[in-house]
Parts: structure tokens; C-alpha cells; sequence
């Protein structure tokens, strides 16, 4: 029916994988479906069924079609394939476009796409997640409908703030690769081993998805060390309920693309500092010292130093929680609500 707004994006509900991409898509769905009343009904389509049916294309489309405005979080071969076709058709049929990007690829990505850069530059509105990639956006190809609107959460949780004096507890929670910094994490392991006995002793879990081509080593990893554990894939309802239970996260990623991970405000939420690696937009989502620490990849020292300082520091560890958890609140549903409530209505 005309007049629906339409969110489409990759929400993974076929095979429920959960990752960065389908939880922010996910939550942008409801947070406009919660303003019903304001904005009128909202529809949604997952782009995960073109995988496993290919006559749902034909459904994407009446449902582009038949909308008002599309809300689109495309994820790399959505907009390198399908975008252009969704242009047009929203052109033809006189549809608003509001691109919500998911992670920091983008300037990198249109590079080598000239026709992407003419069609994104007459589109609504151009939503990056960092005021470094709206700097790039603007500097590279002179966008001028570029909005920073930063990834979000809808969440009711508090956190306890508690710490176990009988253990140090380290948290990764990201897809487990050596890209996303495993192989610093279990040196981080092997050094925890050498200073044995601690007390109290220092844990490391790790939850997440295992890449393709990393169960071998991370099995291997995982046998050479009694301090790390894998955990298995947390379902989204009880993500801060268990990092609640964590001293710290880590998150030495290697990926220039990051822009701003989930797993740092899902920690933020839990009121848990985190320690992560020096990537490109690092600095504009982690208070050196308040929320967390920033150390450049290939100076594990500093990253021992940084988890050291928190292990004997509990009056300092418990004041940087209780800093994640307000910074947590500048990334609510109503502040993304503000940014992009004129956009919509």
C-alpha cells in the first residue's frame, strides 16, 4: 500500500546469523516501527531471501515500489549489484532514498565506482556512522547530503558494575579471526600463562562466529592455553547479561573498514571498558583513559600494559565502567531518533 516506509537491508532472519550488518538493520526496523504513529506503517525486506529464492526479487519490488521512502543498509554486493537498479526504480517512482551506512568501507569502496558516486551523490540523505567517514565522503567525491548519524542500540539493560575479586575476566566478542586480532589475544594468553600463579587469575572467553578458514588454528590456539575458553554465539537477548560478567573487552582488530563496532557499544551498555587497536576511527568512539585504551598494532606491549593496569587498578577499573555506561547513552534510539527524524517524516 502506498505510503509505507520500507527498511531494506540484510537482516539475516533465514538462518539467524547475527553480526554487525543484520543487528544494526534489525534495530533500525524497529526503532521506525516504534514511530508508527508518527510516521505511518513500516515494512521491512530482508535481502537474504534473493539468496534462497529468487522470485522474492519480485516481492523486493512491488515493495519498493508501493513505499514512500526507502530506508537502505546495503551490505558490499547489495550495493554493487543491486543498488543502480533500486536507484532508477526509486527515481522513476519519485521514492526518497536514506542510505544508512553500516561500518567504515565505504570511501574506500567508491574508489573504482564512478556511476555509484553520481547516484549516491542525488539520493536523500547519506548516513556513515563516523565524523572521519562523512570527512572522507566529502573530501573525496563532494558529496554534500552526508549526515553522521552513529550506530545505536535498543536496550533496556543496567549494569551491575560488579567485580569478581576472585578473578580477572577478559572478554572478545566478534567474528573469531586473526583479522579481527585473535592470534594478539592468545599472545595476550601466553603471557598470562608465564606469570602464573596470579591471584587472582586472569580468564579470556571468547564469543562469536568462527571464520571460514580459522577453525583449525583457533582449535590449535585453544589447546596450547587453560586460561582462554570459546563460548559459543550469543543470542542478541542475552548479549549484556553476560558482559556484564567481564572486567574488560578486547578488540585488536587489523580492519582499516571498522567503523563502529558493535561489540564497543554492546560493551559500553554492559558497563565494560574495552581495548582496542589503533584503526582508523578509533579515536572518535573510545576516551583514551575514560572508556577504554588505543594501542597501535604491533606494540603488544602496550596492549599487556593497558590490561595489566586494569587488573591492579580496581577503584580506577570501576570508574572506567561506570564511564562506558554513560557513554552508552549518547548512542540511544532517541538520539538516533533526532538525527533522522526530519529526514523520514
Amino acid at each position: 500500500m502506498k505510503g509505507t516506509i520500507l527498511v531494506l537491508g540484510y537482516f539475516g532472519y533465514i538462518t539467524n546469523q547475527i553480526d554487525g550488518q543484520t543487528i544494526k538493520t534489525r534495530n533500525m526496523y524497529e526503532l521506525l516501527k516504534d514511530k508508527n504513529e508518527v510516521l505511518g506503517p513500516v515494512a521491512y525486506f530482508d535481502t537474504q531471501q534473493l539468496q534462497f529464492n529468487r522470485l522474492s526479487l519480485f516481492k523486493m519490488v512491488w515493495q519498493i515500489i508501493t513505499c514512500k521512502k526507502l530506508v537502505y543498509l546495503p551490505a558490499h554486493n547489495n550495493l554493487k549489484y543491486i543498488f543502480p537498479f533500486i536507484y532508477f526504480l526509486c527515481k522513476l517512482r519519485g521514492i526518497e532514498i536514506l542510505y544508512i551506512v553500516v561500518g567504515g568501507w565505504l570511501a574506500e569502496y567508491l574508489k573504482t565506482k564512478k556511476i555509484h558516486v553520481a547516484l549516491l551523490s542525488n539520493i536523500r540523505g547519506i548516513f556513515p556512522e563516523t565524523e572521519k567517514l562523512k570527512h572522507k565522503l566529502v573530501q573525496q567525491y563532494g558529496f554534500n547530503n552526508i549526515t553522521v548519524l552513529p550506530n545505536f542500540r535498543i536496550h533496556s539493560f543496567t549494569p551491575s558494575f560488579k567485580q569478581d575479586p576472585n578473578i580477572f575476566k577478559i572478554v572478545f566478542m566478534a567474528r573469531i579471526t586473526r583479522m579481527k586480532g585473535i592470534d594478539v589475544v592468545f599472545k595476550l594468553a601466553e603471557r598470562v600463562e608465564r606469570q602464573k600463579p596470579l591471584s587472582p587469575p586472569i580468564i579470556i572467553d571468547f564469543y562469536g562466529p568462527v571464520g571460514k578458514g580459522e577453525e583449525k588454528y583457533f582449535t590449535m590456539q585453544l589447546k596450547k592455553t587453560k586460561v582462554v575458553s570459546y563460548k559459543g554465539v550469543l543470542e542478541p537477548e542475552k548479549i549484556y547479561s553476560t558482559l556484564d560478567q567481564y572486567d574488560c573487552l578486547v578488540l585488536p582488530t587489523r580492519y582499516k573498514s571498522e567503523g563502529f563496532p558493535g561489540t564497543i557499544l554492546d560493551a559500553y551498555i554492559s558497563g565494560v571498558p574495552v581495548i582496542v587497536s589503533n584503526y582508523p576511527n578509533a579515536s572518535e568512539i573510545v576516551d583514551a583513559g575514560k572508556t577504554g585504551f588505543i594501542f597501535e598494532m604491533g606494540k603488544e606491549e602496550d596492549f599487556f600494559q593497558y590490561v595489566d593496569r586494569l587488573y591492579r587498578n580496581r577503584e580506577f577499573l570501576l570508574q572506567m565502567k561506570k564511564n562506558s555506561y554513560e557513554k552508552s547513552k549518547m548512542y540511544s534510539p532517541e538520539s538516533t531518533w533526532g538525527v533522522i527524524r526530519d529526514y523520514i517524516c
